[in-house]
């Protein structure tokens, strides 16, 4: 056994002992305020996760790549943006503080540095180039989604002629792709970023009144016929350049679209949800875990995407679980997952701030965002 897998050896067997000697009661603190939405708890998150994001430089981030880094500085803001929009739409109290948040996330997440990755990928900047048939699935849709929530809020602020411009590309893009899907990158085509995309034009429809464009809705439809897995009804990770399934079924990108797909279709982001419920969510005396394959896989190893997996359990696909918990009503799944972030995320109150401490910049915007998500019926209003 090498030293690499000593170390993981250790970290299962730390992981098992945590479980089975903390106290559930113990790393529930915390987790009736953020289940009913107590707007303290979530200003205090949210002065942490703005403190980070207006301090947010590309070299933070080391993931061993280039672009890795500049997903991970881009990711960032654009769930930080996210968690203080749903803040600003739940809360009245805080609704001028979190928006000033969020304008500070969406102006990190729009910047030059957070754009560079998506840049070198395609040899051509994403929002200098809306006239392109090029596809920048994640940045477009991603960025797009915290534009149409923020416009959701206040359909009269800056950002607005951005959002029909991004809009109106997403649109068109998705309108002329096979299958409705358009690439992340040159080649690479992942049904996650996909719904986001989706999810940002329905939510900027309903944002002005209108009704969804009609991408929308094919999208949608082809959902259950071409995006998800027959056997268990997971989203494939990727497709590929036939739209044929180029990856397996995973919890992490299902559990993600699950989130997206709250803001445009209730029904299609419950289906998603459900599924990570029945086939990969469970529990270790009485703290929540999500496997990041099916049962059964023959695959065991983490990437990028779901983070080190620990006995096929996903960090990924358990915070991002979270969000449909509390978009579904599902209170005792919700219950569960919490303990175990808690347990290891160590949350800590220090002057005025609430924060997961080992966490880190990324880590804390994405459970900010999972923890303020809302029921979709939120997002109906016309």
């Amino acid at each position: 056994m090498g030293a690499k897998s000593l170390r993981w050896a250790v970290a299962a067997v730390a992981l098992v002992a945590g479980f089975l000697c903390m106290p559930r009661r113990l790393c529930e603190s915390g987790e009736a305020a953020f289940w009913r939405g107590d707007p303290g708890e979530v200003a205090a998150f949210g002065r942490n996760v703005e403190r980070h994001t207006r301090g947010l430089a590309l070299g933070r981030f080391r993931t061993g790549s280039r672009r890795f880094d500049g997903e991970w500085h881009f990711g960032t803001a654009m769930m930080a943006a996210l968690g203080f929009g749903q803040s600003a739409a739940e809360h009245a109290s805080l609704r001028v503080e979190a928006l000033g948040r969020m304008d500070v996330a969406l102006d990190a997440l729009l910047a030059g540095p957070a754009r560079a990755f998506d840049a070198e990928a395609w040899g051509e900047d994403p929002l200098a180039s809306l006239d392109s048939d090029q596809g920048h699935a994640a940045y477009l849709g991603y960025a797009n989604l915290a534009l149409s929530l923020r416009r959701f809020v206040e359909p009269d602020q800056r950002f607005a002629a951005l959002n029909d411009r991004v809009s109106a590309a997403l649109e068109r893009r998705l309108a002329s792709a096979p299958l409705h899907s358009i690439e992340t990158y040159p080649g690479e085509i992942y049904p996650v970023d996909n719904a986001a995309a989706v999810a940002s034009l329905a939510l900027r429809a309903r944002a002005l009144g209108h009704e969804p464009p009609a991408v929308v809705g094919r999208w949608l439809a082809l959902l259950p016929q071409r995006f998800t897995d027959p056997a268990t009804g997971l989203l494939f990770q990727a497709l590929g350049p036939e739209r044929a399934p180029a990856d397996a079924p995973r919890g992490s990108g299902t559990a993600l679209a699950a989130y997206f797909l709250s803001f445009a279709d209730e029904g299609a982001s419950l289906a998603l949800h459900r599924a990570v419920r029945r086939e990969l969510a469970g529990d270790v005396a009485g703290f929540g875990v999500v496997r990041e394959y099916p049962r059964g896989s023959a695959r065991r190893l983490g990437d990028i995407d779901s983070g080190p997996l620990i006995f096929g359990w996903s960090i990924s696909a358990m915070g991002f679980h979270l969000s449909g918990c509390r978009v579904h009503a599902d209170r005792a799944c919700f219950t569960e997952l919490y303990r175990a972030f808690h347990l290891f995320g160590a949350p800590t109150t220090r002057a005025g701030e609430r924060t997961f401490a080992s966490g880190g910049p990324l880590g804390n915007a994405i459970v900010l965002a999972m923890l303020t998500a809302q029921p979709a019926a939120r997002w109906r209003r016309a």
